[in-house]
């Protein structure tokens, strides 16, 4: 048997009732808000190559590595010494894992870079994207990063500004 229950209620009684209720309604509002992290990258320079002269039998490849040097597989006569690695500082305001991803972005015809390479932490990467890097923290990290950039042989003479993507993610 099911009884009907009305309740009297006195006005003390409900704005107790009303108060209770905006109290839960704020709580749960509070506790579904989503938590929003941050994680800030800083160019401190991007990468650099020397200006060269192009080869017309072979394919022209200029390294330079992240370490900011020429690396061994440079073939070309260097008509200046004006280059350096990218290099990146990254902070973040949570411990949260990372995920690193570093690609070409293929702009310039017959002009590709390759054996991107990336060091972190005391770690060089060669493989992307990378996941589950520690946190750099609210003080931060640097990312050195360097590639080969390789002019095909068919490729037209003249400046030449290949482009990279660099992406960060917490996880």
């Amino acid at each position: 048997m099911h009884k009907l229950r009305l309740l009297n209620l006195k006005p003390k009684d409900y704005k107790i009732n009303k108060l209770c209720l905006f109290i839960a309604l704020i709580l749960i509002v509070s506790l579904s808000s989503p938590v929003n992290s941050q994680i800030f990258i800083t160019e401190i320079q991007p990468i650099k190559y020397p200006k060269v002269l192009k080869n017309l039998t072979t394919s022209t490849i200029v390294n330079v590595n992240w370490k900011g040097a020429l690396g061994g597989a440079t073939n070309a006569t260097l008509l200046d010494n004006d280059f350096h690695q990218g290099r990146y500082l990254i902070t973040s305001d949570t411990n949260l894992p990372i995920t690193v991803n570093f690609s070409q972005l293929a702009n310039e015809a017959k002009v590709n870079l390759k054996t991107l390479r990336l060091r972190y932490k005391n770690k060089t990467y060669k493989n992307f994207p990378i996941f589950g890097l520690d946190s750099p923290g609210i003080t931060g990290e640097y990312v050195e990063i360097g590639a080969k950039v390789v002019a095909k042989k068919n490729s037209t003479a003249g400046e030449k500004f290949p482009q990279y993507m660099l992406i960060i993610e917490e996880q």
